[in-house]
């Protein structure tokens, strides 16, 4: 935000590109850390790695819905005005991919410290 002019304590309206750009990597970012989520729910303590990453079909049928439906709303013009949301540039998503990452491995290796106890 701050890159966009915005300075720590100045109000942004809701229809202010700014605010739009930051709700909608804010809500990408939700996103994205739900599909890591997906996967790695699947089991409590097995990893996902055992379970197979790609084996439950109506999980990745939810996730391609999830992602098309995000760029939707992200990018068509449609699902701009319903949800007030602006387009992100690419470098937004390869700030947020990597914390989709990492809540992946945190939870793989939560599950792996299960299994040494």
């Amino acid at each position: 935000m701050q890159s966009g002019g915005w300075q720590w304590g100045e109000s942004l309206s809701a229809k202010s590109i700014l605010y739009m750009h930051a709700t909608t990597a804010c809500l990408t970012g939700i996103v994205l850390a739900q599909v890591a989520n997906g996967f790695v729910s699947r089991s409590f303590r097995e990893s996902v790695f055992r379970i197979g990453m790609f084996s439950n079909k109506f999980l990745l049928v939810g996730i391609a819905f999830e992602i098309v439906l995000q760029l939707f709303i992200v990018y068509h013009p449609l699902g701009n005005s319903i949800f007030s949301t602006y387009p992100i540039p690419l470098n937004v998503w390869l700030i947020l991919i990597p914390f989709a990452f990492a809540l992946f491995a945190a939870e793989e290796i939560r599950k792996l410290s299960n299994l040494s106890a």
